[in-house]
């Protein structure tokens, strides 16, 4: 019998229920309620569920590599690597549960959204692995991780950070050799492909950029020194010590030039190498393409802030987004989404393939992991994405949900309720206001010098107001907003006037009647 394999990537910093009273997201919230597990009494030969941390989480570090860790993350901030690592983990659990028939569901907020997104482009080109050259494929063993491994590495990533019709025919055929390598598809297409993905508020600010990418840069590579250089110092003794006995030469000549030598051959080494791995990671080849004998190809690819995969395949059979309207910072530009070409399966009557949704608020406000009473909006985008996943046929399973007191039709009633309270006039928060108020914190602290607290002054998000079609559908939620005399909104309260709306055909009239 087919099951639900349902996956759940949280946003950024986001790691559910591993700390007490945390704010939690709307991601880690349908997990919960979803997930195969004594509480729910979700039968898991019916649908089971894995729950991928977000990016720069810590789960599971130890003492000792908790420090490799930290390099890990700072390495995935300069270059954006650090999204391959989630999305080889949900691959690797998809490759573990699939079986022909089972329904992949795919669900992410903010950059996590971003991983399942590109998780659906991997399962289009290349499915999922059946066998291996040696025979059939031993699943949860080490080789299926190594497997997911190498199709984010080798297929996924190529072409990365640049525009997708680039390197195209190269990921193709490189994915129609990984498909005929194991057993994955029939060399045009995969053999298995998300049936849903529902996103809260996609975004990609995968790599830093600008200063803070230099200074990480820097701090990177005079930590590798560093530590190439203590590393060196037991070495250089032995050699310091056995040059001054074999030549007599004193002290400065017998012992002290022989171990500079070794210490500083030892730090500008530790250093390449650093340099050499980085670009090596990054480095991509495909050899006999397009004809068998041709020269290697190669190019560097990075998950950076530009050239954003914007795919919506034509082998997803349903696909949702919930956008924030009042998302004002620019490293939080929502990439969009889409595809060319004509779905290759039968529509469903009277449900549509694709909705993006607009809802009030900022990117947590659609997303959550605010308070949870300060939650009132992000239950809007969680009750509509809840609904959209359980109503289409074979939908998402999960324990009693109710909205408002009432039971939404299709969920269980096993195991503790999921209790969500949408309002029109809920708290909208403010990334930017928050920010300038820590700025402001922080320079009452330091030295009153003029070029420190302009520095200071300047480090905060960069604005830029969110582009919204003219005829975009929005949430019943953002009406309902509008009418209202007053709420709650960043730094103030008065009447909702998002800037990004000015231009709506159904609220442009508001804002003629406030001139």
């Amino acid at each position: 019998m087919p099951k639900n394999i349902v996956v759940f990537s949280d946003g950024t910093g986001q790691d559910g229920g591993a700390r007490p009273e945390q704010r939690i997201s709307n991601i880690y919230k349908m997990y919960r309620i979803s997930r195969d597990h004594a509480d729910t009494g979700i039968d898991p030969s019916h649908q089971v569920v894995f729950y991928d941390a977000g990016l720069g989480t810590d789960i599971g570090a130890t003492a000792l590599s908790a420090p490799v860790r930290f390099v890990e993350k700072l390495l995935g901030s300069v270059t954006g690597a650090g999204i391959k690592r989630n999305i080889a983990d949900c691959y690797e659990f998809i490759i573990n549960q699939y079986e022909d028939g089972d329904r992949i569901f795919l669900f992410g907020f903010s950059r996590g959204a971003y991983t399942v997104r590109s998780l659906a482009n991997l399962l289009m080109l290349c499915g999922v692995p059946t066998k291996t050259r040696a025979g059939p494929l031993m699943r949860f063993r080490k080789s299926v991780r190594d497997i997911a491994w190498e199709a984010v590495d080798t297929v996924l990533e190529h072409g990365a950070g640049h525009p997708r019709a680039e390197f195209e025919a190269e990921r193709l055929e490189l994915a129609r050799r990984f498909q005929e390598k194991y057993a994955s598809g029939d060399g045009s297409d995969s053999n298995a492909a998300p049936y849903f993905i529902g996103v809260f508020d996609t975004v990609a600010a995968l790599g830093a950029s600008g200063f803070r990418r230099r200074l990480i840069q820097v701090g990177l590579t005079v930590g590798v020194a560093a530590a190439a250089f203590v590393a060196s110092l037991i070495p250089a003794a032995l050699v310091g010590i056995l040059a001054a006995i074999t030549t007599g030469a004193g002290l400065l000549w017998g012992f002290i030039v022989p171990a500079w030598f070794v210490t500083h051959i030892s730090t500008l080494t530790g250093v390449i190498w650093f340099w050499k791995r980085q670009r090596a990671a990054n480095h991509k080849t495909i050899y006999d393409f397009p004809n068998k004998g041709d020269p290697p190809r190669s190019h560097d690819a990075e998950w950076k802030g530009e050239n954003f995969d914007r795919l919506l395949s034509k082998h997803v059979r349903f696909a949702r987004s919930a956008n924030a309207i009042d998302e004002t910072r620019k490293d939080f530009r929502r990439v969009a989404w889409g595809g060319t070409e004509r779905p290759s399966h039968e529509l469903t009557p009277g449900i549509d393939r694709l909705i993006q949704l607009w809802f009030a608020g900022n990117h947590s406000d659609v997303g959550g992991s605010y308070p949870e009473t300060e939650a009132r909006l992000s239950d809007a985008a969680l009750a509509w994405m809840c609904q959209q996943a359980i109503r289409v046929p074979d939908g998402l399973k999960t324990g009693p949900i109710y909205v408002d007191g009432i039971k939404m039709p299709g969920t269980g009633d096993a195991g503790a309720a999921l209790n969500i309270y949408p309002r029109a006039d809920g708290v909208q928060h403010c990334e930017v206001a928050g920010m300038r108020d820590l700025l402001d914190d922080y320079a009452a602290r330091f030295p009153k010098w003029r070029w420190l607290q302009r520095r200071v002054g300047n480090m905060n998000w960069e604005i830029e107001v969110r582009q919204i079609q003219h005829d975009a559908p929005v949430h019943p939620i953002v009406s309902e907003r509008f009418e209202l005399a007053s709420v709650a909104q960043c730094a103030n309260v008065g009447p909702y006037r998002p800037e990004a709306l000015k231009q709506h055909d159904a609220f442009k009239h508001f804002y003629q009647q406030s001139t």
